[in-house]
């Protein structure tokens, strides 16, 4: 599911992707998995012809219990930079790391998509930080790791006070988000073992 205020235009690093229509502040939910979604379980994903799964696989993602999502509502066409604006590292959605402005490209970071094994990119993301390629190996990297808990933890502190147009549906299917609704703002606190590859309405 996407945030509003987002639409489709054609990307200078691939295709089309997803570009900001109207201000979205920092520790604004910007993406989650959800009960719309389009998923195939773990049996139907081995059961899908080599090029159907590479195709899905383009846009969607593995989840820790084999199973494949495809993020609706358009969620699926947000492409990578090295220096994403949204992360969710220990969070089971994506979180504005900082101020987005109109006109603005979102990005991930495709090297949390950690269940796809062996999965790699050529990077044009263009960014001061640029990889060069993207792995799914490197969201295993401590240092990378921290360098996105760093900055996901500076966004939790504005994510209870900015709005969140999200926030019906993650109250009822997010733990981490419920606990930031709790007044818990620390990474540790918020993290329940829940992420974009282990939704919390999958896990339970």
């Amino acid at each position: 599911m996407l945030t509003k205020g987002i639409d489709v235009r054609a990307s200078p690093t691939h295709n089309v992707g997803l570009f900001v229509t109207e201000p979205i502040p920092t520790g604004t939910v910007i993406w989650l998995p959800c009960t719309k979604c389009s998923r195939w379980s773990k049996e139907e994903v081995a059961a899908l012809p080599a090029a159907r799964f590479q195709a899905l696989d383009t846009y969607g993602h593995l989840l820790t219990d084999g199973s494949l999502l495809l993020p609706c509502l358009g969620a699926y066409l947000m492409n990578h930079s090295c220096e994403a604006n949204v992360l969710d590292l220990g969070l089971d959605f994506g979180l504005a790391v900082h101020d987005i402005a109109p006109g603005e490209e979102v990005t991930c970071d495709y090297a949390t998509f950690v269940e796809d094994g062996g999965w790699s990119m050529e990077c044009r993301c263009r960014s001061p930080r640029c990889r060069g390629s993207v792995t799914t190996e490197q969201g295993r990297d401590p240092d990378i790791k921290w360098a996105w808990h760093e900055r996901i933890e500076a966004a939790l502190l504005s994510a209870p006070s900015v709005d969140q147009p999200l926030h019906d549906v993650l109250t009822e299917l997010s733990e981490p988000y419920r606990r930031i609704l709790s007044g818990k703002t620390d990474l540790a606190q918020v993290s329940t073992g829940a992420s974009v590859c282990a939704p919390a309405f999958v896990t339970r």
